[in-house]
């Protein structure tokens, strides 16, 4: 299986320490492919050598952008993007998870993961039901089906996006993951479902300094 994720600059720091909690669990970092927005991200990633890193596109756009509905936002001119990238890899490698930069793996999850022919999502419960922040992809037809029919729609944020085709056309082809091993943010923060969690997710919080903090909180900053 491989690991996919994107970043700009200004999403370096918490990137690294995904990537060395991966490591520490036993994924190794030649598994990982990375699509960097920026030139610097990918001399930087590429210098500490992650080989699969390329460069997606060259823009602007380095700073952290904080998530928004907003339509013009720095942030949904990044996310975009996110459908394309997953597009693009997975008709190279189907069997393949992916993975936000604001999280950290306790466990290594592969094992579990591998195998099943429904498209496997994280779930971002009690807001949308499918979080984009962790899936795994296979090779089946419909999962390809699905994947590029996102890739096709540049309409609204990527979440939004997904939720609404898969919920819609591919109800029967999809899963959702046991939130005692996958919790998001508010399962795993306000509801306190962390004894099992094999990753942490911080999202339902805005903002990477918050996001580095809690990590730091749990134990879970390693760079």
């Amino acid at each position: 299986m491989k690991f996919l994720t994107f970043l700009n600059s200004g999403c370096l720091e918490i990137c690294l320490n995904m990537l060395k909690s991966a490591e520490n669990v036993g994924i190794d970092k030649d598994d990982f492919i990375i699509a960097c927005m920026d030139e610097a991200v990918y001399k930087s990633l590429l210098f500490r050598g992650y080989k699969e890193s390329f460069l997606y596109m060259d823009q602007d756009l380095k700073e952290y952008q904080d998530w928004t509905f907003d339509k013009n936002s720095g942030f949904r001119n990044i996310v975009r993007h996110k459908w394309k990238i997953i597009n693009d890899v997975h008709q190279k490698h189907p069997n393949l998870m992916w993975v936000d930069t604001d999280i950290v793996f306790k466990e290594n999850p592969v094992e579990i993961l591998t195998g099943h022919e429904e498209v496997l999502f994280q779930t971002d419960a009690p807001g949308s039901t499918i979080c984009t922040g962790f899936m795994v992809f296979n090779e089946t037809d419909a999962c390809r089906q699905l994947v590029a029919e996102c890739g096709a729609d540049e309409s609204d944020d990527d979440q939004l996006i997904m939720n609404r085709i898969a919920l819609e056309k591919y109800n029967d082809n999809i899963a959702l993951l046991s939130e005692d091993l996958f919790p998001n943010g508010n399962v795993y923060y306000q509801q306190g479902k962390k004894e099992n969690a094999m990753i942490v997710h911080n999202n339902w919080m805005v903002g990477v300094d918050e996001k580095i903090k809690r990590f730091k909180e749990e134990g879970l900053w390693f760079i």
